[in-house]
């Protein structure tokens, strides 16, 4: 299989990151753009104070950047860096462009790799979310309805359709986070405190779900009692939360893993009890 063939099947995704700070002047103006080469193959473009993104398949890849103006051609290119995609895995690099006596130096990074400080872009949200993963399913009990069906008087059986009807609102809460700073002079734990209001609208988007937003659940199912017999009908409601893991960078360049759960459904357990020999079923 070619490399371009490989490319063109996405099973994760490789993320490079030009949001520091970068020199002026001719050799190093953040005007230029940069070639971005993943496994010998031009993969796109990566400009000044954005986020390229290229989904690969997994396993072991070659990532380099270059100038795109000839001028540096020869002079300004990264060193190969070798990254190993997981499925459904994402990478986060970073570009950083270093002053030299002659050039500009393109260095690339893996994001908990970098070498300096860099400020936050001016517009920038106080958080982002550099990569989220899903985990686990949990349920949270509810409480029960209740439906009697007493057909103790008649001979015959009866079928009868009930529907199962519930709201629920999309709740999206946040753990305790994992830090580790990378540069700055700001208490990582202030700041994250400060930026949780921020780090749940950029999880919000990220997710591409409606925070706040209300539901209704309903469902019809048939129940045939048998003649002479009552049946109570229980239906157990449970909460389903799906959990994760996100992993943000704050302002001052300290990254945060961010446990979260976010209700993404109800359902219910349905049992049939037998009360024909109770009094009053």
């Amino acid at each position: 299989m070619s490399s371009q063939e490989r490319l063109a099947i996405p099973d994760g995704i490789i993320r490079i990151n030009r949001y520091r700070a970068e020199p002026s002047g001719l050799y190093g103006t953040t005007k230029f753009l940069i070639t971005v080469r993943i496994d010998d193959i031009t993969a796109g473009l990566l400009r000044a104070s954005q986020q390229f993104v290229a989904p690969v398949p997994s396993g072991p890849h070659r990532v380099e950047l270059r100038w795109v103006t000839p001028l540096f051609s020869s002079l300004g290119k990264s060193e190969v860096l070798h990254v190993l995609v997981g499925p459904g895995e994402d990478i986060n690099l970073d570009c950083e462009i270093h002053n030299g006596p002659m050039v500009r130096r393109l260095l690339l990074h893996h994001l908990g790799d970098l070498s300096t400080p860099a400020p936050s872009v001016s517009g920038a949200a106080d958080a982002r979310v550099l990569a989220v993963t899903q985990m686990k399913r949990i349920e949270e009990q509810l409480g029960e309805d209740v439906r009697l069906i007493d057909n103790r008087a008649s001979p015959a059986p009866v079928t009868r359709s009930l529907k199962a009807s519930r709201e629920w609102t999309r709740t999206l809460t946040l753990g305790e986070s994992r830090s580790r700073t990378l540069g700055g002079n700001v208490s990582a734990n202030l700041l994250w405190l400060s930026a949780k209001g921020s780090i749940e609208a950029e999880l919000q988007h990220s997710l591409s779900l409606a925070i706040g937003s209300t539901h209704l659940f309903e469902e019809e199912f048939g129940v045939t009692v048998p003649a002479r017999t009552a049946l109570r009908i229980v239906l157990d409601w449970k909460r389903i939360w799906q959990c994760g893991e996100a992993r943000v960078l704050l302002p001052d360049r300290s990254v945060h893993t961010v446990p979260y759960q976010v209700v993404v459904s109800v359902t219910f357990d349905q049992k049939i009890q037998d009360v024909t020999s109770f009094p009053d079923g």
